[in-house]
């Protein structure tokens, strides 16, 4: 049982949002108003925050398969464990790097020359601030993912209250977050992008970085405290 009862249930998610809350500010605050020099020597590729990124989706997938293991799984949490496997096997282009080996058909039509699909060609037209002719903003690998995290975490949240939504998303195992961890999730997320357009252009690389390491952090906190919480809590006696 991750949470025993009501009150510690409450007690420890109240704690949750709080460290959430810290590490948010550590880390951006780190890039933001930190030396330089630091800022981009922890977000290099294969460096600390690249490998604390790959560590949340790490923790997601066990903990979504461990709770998998220990009761029937809602169709939600089967999904956000595969989502994190294969975050995770992005993040770290399926380990090749470590491994050692090469996917030449792949690689040749991947921008950083890399096994994984969110840097092929196809998918790094458009980005942040702009877009191309060919293929529009929201085609960026980075954009669809974008649109997935907020539309599940800003916009299901919203919808979640309408009679006619709630019992179909009860239904697949859906879990609510906290008001508090939406608008953290929200303060966050929308005040890194708003210093986007103030901060030198050598740190908007390390931004983005961190950024993705944010949202890896979240969804880890989304999976292991709030899905696999409420999967175990129907079985708990």
């Amino acid at each position: 049982m991750i949470f025993s009862n009501p009150a510690t249930r409450s007690l420890k998610k109240k704690a949750v949002i709080t460290i959430s809350f810290l590490f948010s500010v550590f880390s951006l605050g780190l890039v933001i108003f930190g030396k330089p020099e630091t800022a981009l020597k922890f977000t290099a590729e294969d460096g600390l925050f690249e490998n604390i990124t790959a560590l949340f989706y790490f923790i997601g997938f066990i903990v979504g398969i461990v709770a998998a293991f220990r009761t029937k799984p809602s169709f939600l949490l089967i999904l956000w464990t595969v989502l994190c496997f294969i975050f995770l096997g992005e993040e770290t282009s399926w380990f090749q790097r470590a491994l050692g080996y090469s996917v030449p058909a792949v690689e040749q039509i991947n921008t950083q020359n890399e096994f994984n699909l969110h840097n092929l060609i196809l998918f790094q037209r458009g980005n942040l601030t702009e877009s191309t002719e060919k293929t529009g903003y929201f085609f960026h690998s980075q954009n669809l993912f974008r649109i997935g995290f907020f539309g599940y975490f800003l916009i299901i949240p919203l919808l979640h209250s309408i009679p006619g939504v709630k019992p179909p998303l009860q239904k697949i195992g859906y879990k609510k977050p906290d008001t508090f961890f939406t608008l953290l999730l929200l303060l966050v997320f929308t005040s890194s992008v708003a210093v986007i357009f103030f901060l030198p252009v050598t740190l908007k690389s390390p931004l983005a970085e961190t950024r993705e390491m944010l949202y890896a952090y979240f969804i880890m906190i989304y999976v292991s405290v709030y899905l696999v919480s409420s999967n175990t809590e129907k079985t708990d006696p």
